[in-house]
């Protein structure tokens, strides 16, 4: 199932594909299913490229705990600490699978979610593959993951920044990869403040 994107980005991005994994925070068993989107005019041809991961993406995660946090007694505010770092590593795990590397995490910040409760954002630096072949020049990126709980379970949405054009990384900026990460950062907490998740 593909989370719906809020209406102010549904013009300008569209889903890529979802993925599926499974992993466990105590006694429950999680299985998030992550949409990806990239906009709608792609910046990188997909022949110039190592990643099915757009530069600039969105993702949001669709969570099933089973059995359910409520059901065995646990709200699940109460153990954000343990969920939240678990879902930065799910995330993490996938945009590696797509070419992308994490070197490590710059922040980690609470801040207040939609629905009133504080949840967990962390900062991750990274670097994009942007040419095929030995020897990939790969770009600074950044990437978000925002972790906060709902009512039953987590919201956990984000979204990868390009911090660079290719040109700076010794290959070539032929399809016009425009850089600015403020816009980006913006577009990421916009989704992270209207998606519906959890609900």
């Amino acid at each position: 199932m593909t989370t719906d994107l809020p209406d102010s980005l549904a013009e300008t991005w569209q889903p890529l594909g979802t993925r599926t994994g499974e992993t466990s925070v105590l006694v429950a068993s999680i299985t998030a299913e992550t949409t990806l989107y990239g906009p709608t005019e792609p910046e990188i041809r997909a022949d110039r490229g190592e990643s099915a991961i757009p530069p600039r993406s969105l993702f949001a995660v669709d969570l099933d705990v089973s059995p359910s946090l409520s059901s065995i007694g646990i709200s699940p505010d109460s153990v954000l600490s343990k969920a939240a770092p678990e879902a930065k590593s799910q995330f993490v795990e996938t945009i590696e699978g797509e070419g992308l590397a994490v070197e490590n995490t710059r922040e980690t910040h609470e801040f207040e979610a939609q629905n009133g409760t504080a949840g967990i954002w962390y900062v991750l630096e990274a670097s994009y593959p942007i040419d095929s072949g030995d020897g990939t020049p790969r770009i600074a990126t950044e990437a978000h993951v925002a972790v906060w709980p709902t009512e039953t379970s987590y919201g956990v949405a984000g979204g990868t920044v390009p911090l660079e054009t290719p040109d700076a990384a010794g290959g070539s900026n032929e399809d016009g990869l425009a850089v600015d990460p403020e816009r980006d950062r913006e577009t990421i907490a916009t989704l992270v403040r209207t998606v519906d998740l959890g609900t």
